[in-house]
C-alpha cells in the first residue's frame, strides 16, 4: 500500500521538482530521517503501530518521535495518567515493531511548558495544581497560551523522573525527547521570581539531562526555540523574547537540538548558530513545501556532520495522520492534515540516499 503511495507521490511531484531521479541526485543522505507524531491513547494504538511498521519505512524514515505525555498508565503516579492511556505492554509491543522495522522509537514527554491548552489543563497540573507556575493567571483568557510547571517546586522533579523512568523501562529507547518548546510562562511564581529566565530554563534542562543522560544513559532531545535570540530574525513562536535565550550557553552540548521553523525564510540562521554553539542539530519543518525544501537546503550546505538529518513535525494524532496517508483526498475536521502529509512526503524524499 505505502509503496503505491510513494509511487503516486513521485509522479505528482515531477512537475514541481523535475524528475524523481534528478531530485535524488541533488540531495545527500541525512542520517536521522524522522517524523514526530502525537501518540494518543488506546484508540490510536493501531494507527501508531501502522505508522511505525508500514508508513515510516515506506517513506525511508528511520526515527519516530512519539509524543506520549500523559497518555501512559504510569504506575508510580496513576493520578497523572489520561483516560484510556496505553500501558507498558503496549509500549513494549510498539518498541518491538520499531526494532523489526529499523525504526528508532523515541518517547516524548513535554517538560516545563505546554501543561495546558487554553482552559484545558493537562493531567499533571490537574492532579497537582501546586506545581503550577502561574496559578493566578486565568487560562481561559483570550491572550493566554499554555501554562508551565514550576522548575523550583521541590516535589516536581522526583515525580517527573519517575515518569521518565517508566517510559524508559517500557520503550527501552536510544533517546528521549523532553519537549521544552514555547515556554512563555517562566519566573512567575514566588519560588522563581527574581531569577534570570535563562538560568531557570537552563537549570531545568540540566536537571533532565542529569537524569536521562548521566543516570539512565540515553540521548536527550529537545526543541530549540527558547534558546534562540530574536536578533536571528525568527518570530516570538520560534525564538525567545522573555530572556531564556541565554540558556544556550549554560546547558550540555551533547543534547540534540530539534530546530523547528515552519515558514519560508532565506537563511535559517539558527542551524549554523546551534552548530557554532557545539550542538548536534536536527532541523524540523512542518507543512509548507517551499519552507521544508529551503530548510533542508540551508541545513545541508553547512557540510557539518553534527547536522544530523531532518525531522518532519505533524502536530496531529497518529489516527488522523495514517487516515490521511490512506485517503489523501479525504476531508478532515482539521483542514491542514493533508498538507502535513504532503510535507512529510516532501521532507522524506529530500532526505533519501
Amino acid at each position: 500500500m505505502y509503496m503505491e503511495i510513494m509511487a503516486s507521490f513521485k509522479s505528482r511531484t515531477q512537475g514541481a521538482f523535475g524528475s524523481w531521479r534528478t531530485l535524488l541526485e541533488e540531495v545527500i543522505a541525512l542520517q536521522m530521517r524522522g517524523i514526530h507524531v502525537e501518540a494518543g491513547g488506546k484508540r490510536s494504538l493501531a494507527a501508531l503501530e501502522r505508522l511505525i511498521s508500514e508508513v515510516a519505512p515506506a517513506l525511508g524514515l528511520n526515527w519516530v518521535v512519539a509524543e506520549i505525555n500523559y497518555h501512559f498508565q504510569y504506575k508510580s503516579h496513576p493520578e497523572v495518567a489520561a483516560p484510556e492511556a496505553i500501558d507498558a505492554e503496549d509500549a513494549r509491543r510498539l518498541a518491538a515493531r520499531a526494532r523489526d522495522s529499523g525504526i528508532h522509537l523515541t518517547p516524548m514527554l513535554n517538560c516545563l511548558g505546554h501543561q495546558s491548552w487554553g482552559p484545558r489543563i493537562a493531567a499533571l497540573l490537574r492532579a497537582h495544581p501546586e506545581f503550577n507556575e502561574a496559578p493566578d493567571l486565568d487560562p481561559s483568557a483570550q491572550d493566554f497560551y499554555c501554562t508551565s510547571w514550576c522548575p523550583h517546586h521541590p516535589d516536581v522533579n522526583p515525580l517527573i523522573f519517575d515518569l521518565f523512568d517508566e517510559l524508559l523501562d517500557a520503550f527501552q529507547p536510544r533517546a528521549f525527547h523532553v519537549g521544552m518548546d514555547e515556554v512563555f510562562i517562566i519566573g512567575h511564581c514566588s519560588r522563581c521570581q527574581g531569577a534570570p529566565p535563562a538560568e531557570l530554563f537552563a537549570e531545568a534542562v540540566c536537571d533532565y539531562h542529569e537524569h536521562l543522560v548521566r543516570r539512565r544513559g540515553v540521548e536527550m532531545h529537545m526543541w530549540g526555540d527558547r534558546l534562540l535570540p530574536r536578533s536571528l530574525g525568527f518570530s516570538h513562536w520560534d525564538s525567545s523574547e522573555n530572556g531564556t535565550e541565554g540558556a544556550v550557553d549554560l546547558i550540555p552540548k551533547d543534547i540534540v537540538i530539534c530546530d523547528w521553523h515552519y515558514h519560508l525564510m532565506e537563511k535559517y540562521l539558527s542551524v549554523a548558530y546551534f552548530l557554532d554553539k557545539g550542538f548536534r542539530v536536527w532541523p524540523s519543518g512542518w507543512k509548507e513545501p517551499a519552507a521544508i525544501r529551503r530548510l533542508i537546503e540551508v541545513s545541508r550546505r553547512t557540510a557539518d556532520p553534527r547536522m544530523v538529518g531532518y525531522l518532519a513535525t505533524t502536530w496531529c494524532g497518529a489516527s488522523h495522520l495514517v487516515a490521511a496517508f490512506d485517503s489523501p483526498e479525504a476531508e478532515f475536521q482539521t483542514p491542514w492534515i493533508p498538507d502535513v502529509v504532503s510535507g512529510v512526503k516532501i521532507g522524506a524524499a529530500l532526505a533519501q540516499d
